[in-house]
């Protein structure tokens, strides 16, 4: 489509939004008025002097007076912005149906609308980066992708002007355009309308940074120091100003320090990038949680540079209004762009301590005994397992403890132990409390007695009671009913002494020779010898005429103290003496064994 050189700018090809009465009488709303950023004014070239044409794929063009052989399909006038170089030089005409500027100051007006803007920045990246381009153009392929451009940003911004000397819309143009330029066409104009708003179709120059670092703060045990978790981190920032960090939920504001480079307390109002920043939570505060989690905010200015298409136009109302590739500087308030959630895992102490009894010289087991820890809004139950040891773990710092002793299997020892647990809690806790051995005292004493002949068989029923004395106090011959009377009762399941008013608890031995004086009551800080004597013996044999001696016994004797009794003599048909008399005649001889535990205090009585 050729037309004389004084009626070319009338057919330039150009998009953007149509602006100035156009615009206003479209009440186009992808409109943004400019503010003062870039140049208010600029100054086109001739353009009646140049044109430009690719719709064959070859270039024709006439520049500077040069003129390129052919026509091509369709052309358009080239205009630029005067003492300007390179691809931003460029001027878009947006008035299909008006002369375009030659040799004219315009002035700014408004920014172009988002599919027109990206039309203009994509075409700024160059001829390898732009989303398409004409590549048989040789070295003046930026000419050539201008043509590209201009012509689907008129079918963006003005699809429906008509030029008014062939009556034409662009789009009756480019049917006529090779297939491989018309598709390129229109590719460009559907990827131009795919961008609704600004952001889309700007070039960002300096884009902002707002971050934490780490974005994930965790804060476990090995981040408790000096009575509370702590851990630093940071906020980095590019081409912000008035950055803020704020904890999400203000009650965890109190849990935000921090230090700046120069050793003064950190401004939240104004953080820099380089500030020290600190999570510090007491401890105290989580010991009804098992986690602990909140977010911290970030919010800044960022000041903001984009490349975007301003509209630039004149009063004359026959002259088109052009778009043209500037920069603009903004504030853009950048509010929650960026949030760190922290996460407390609080650190837990454990309580441990060995469970004995007083028995065996304070090293009896008590498997199976049971304790209760308790404190605010905590219970729990623990056993003593084989190896006497009781651990409660996972115990929330912060807290004060009970420990009581529930139950306790052994008869010989009572439940008895409770006391508080303090090393958990106040300004310098511990992380693992232990108590070492805790010794039940025992409370009851088992007696074992056996008799046995001269061949060391049992004896069967043979009768005994059993006394206690004094320690060291001798017992050398005691009546029957003396003994009686001096015996242990058994009252309320165990043997105690007193109670004249009970029979005497006696204890006869079985087909083997054994009989047992069981739970008997020992004082708690005292040691007695004790003594079992023989009230009746079987027929056939004597009454033995000298008590089984127990000496020394206490809380930290043997679980079981034994004794035997051996008559050596004939059996003879007796059923026993009224007095425990040494018979010239009778060879009786009464062994004390009292188990190991009686040759150790024998050891300690030959020390004596």
């Amino acid at each position: 489509m050729r037309v004389r050189k004084k009626k070319r700018l009338v057919l330039l090809f150009a998009t953007g939004l149509t602006l100035g009465g156009l615009a206003l009488s479209m009440g186009n709303t992808y409109v943004a008025f400019a503010d003062s950023n870039g140049p208010q004014t600029i100054t086109t070239n001739n353009a009646q002097k140049t044109w430009v044409s690719a719709s064959d794929g070859k270039l024709h063009a006439q520049y500077d007076g040069q003129w390129v052989a052919g026509n091509g399909y369709h052309r358009v006038n080239i205009i630029k912005q005067k003492g300007k170089s390179g691809r931003d030089s460029y001027i878009f005409c947006i008035n299909f149906s008006k002369e375009s500027p030659s040799n004219t100051q315009m002035v700014k007006k408004v920014q172009s609308n988002s599919a027109v803007q990206w039309l203009i920045t994509d075409f700024s990246k160059g001829h390898d980066k732009s989303f398409e381009s004409i590549d048989g153009a040789g070295a003046d392929y930026d000419l050539a992708d201008y043509w590209l451009y201009q012509t689907a940003v008129h079918l963006v911004a003005c699809p429906n002007e008509k030029s008014p000397y062939d009556g034409n819309t662009t789009g009756d143009s480019v049917k006529n355009f090779s297939p491989a330029i018309r598709d390129k066409v229109y590719r460009l104009v559907n990827e131009a309308k795919k961008h609704q708003n600004e952001s889309e179709s700007e070039i960002v120059l300096n884009p902002a940074k707002l971050s934490f670092d780490p974005s994930t703060l965790n804060i476990g045990s090995g981040d408790f120091h000096n009575n509370k978790y702590e851990k630093g981190f940071k906020v980095p920032s590019e081409n912000m100003h008035d950055v803020q960090v704020h904890a999400e939920d203000s009650k965890n504001e109190k849990y935000l320090s921090g230090t700046r480079k120069n050793g003064s307390k950190v401004d939240f109002n104004n953080v820099n990038a380089d500030d020290s920043l600190k999570i510090s939570v007491p401890y105290n505060d989580l010991t009804n949680s098992s986690d602990f989690s909140f977010k911290v905010k970030a919010t800044g200015h960022w000041n903001k540079k984009a490349k975007v298409a301003w509209i630039y136009g004149t009063n004359d109302s026959k002259i088109q209004d052009v778009a043209k590739l500037g920069i603009k500087a903004t504030t853009v308030d950048m509010k929650g762009s960026s949030d760190m959630t922290v996460h407390v895992k609080p650190s837990y102490g454990s309580l441990t301590f060995v469970k004995k009894g007083s028995g065996d010289n304070n090293n009896k087991l008590l498997p199976g005994t049971e304790f209760l820890l308790t404190s605010d809004g905590f219970m729990e139950r623990k056993t003593v397992d084989n190896s006497g040891r009781v651990t409660f773990d996972n115990l929330p710092l912060g807290k004060k403890y009970h420990l009581k002793e529930i139950k306790q299997p052994n008869g010989q020892y009572s439940a008895s132990y409770e006391r508080d647990i303090d090393q958990l809690t106040g300004d310098n806790p511990q992380r693992q409390v232990d108590l070492g051995t805790i010794i039940n005292d025992k409370t009851h004493q088992p007696f074992k007695i056996t008799k046995k002949n001269s061949k060391g068989a049992g004896i069967e029923g043979a009768q005994f009671v059993l006394l206690r004395k004094d320690y060291r106090e001798p017992v050398d011959q005691i009546s029957v009913e003396d003994a009686k009377k001096q015996a242990f009762r058994m009252v309320n399941g165990e043997l105690v002494l007193g109670h004249s008013d009970q029979q005497p608890y006696i204890a006869t031995t079985d087909k083997d020779g054994n009989t047992y004086f069981p739970n008997v009551l020992i004082p708690k800080n005292e040691k007695h010898d004790y003594y079992a004597v023989e009230i009746k013996s079987p027929n056939g044999y004597a009454l033995g005429t000298t008590p089984i001696k127990f000496p020394n016994v206490g809380i930290t004797s043997p679980d079981v103290v034994s004794g035997e009794m051996t008559d050596t003599t004939q059996p003879i048909p007796t059923t026993g003496s009224k007095y425990l008399l040494i018979e010239a005649t009778v060879a009786i001889t009464i062994t004390c064994a009292v188990g190991g535990y009686a040759l150790y205090e024998s050891k300690k009585n030959k020390e004596r």
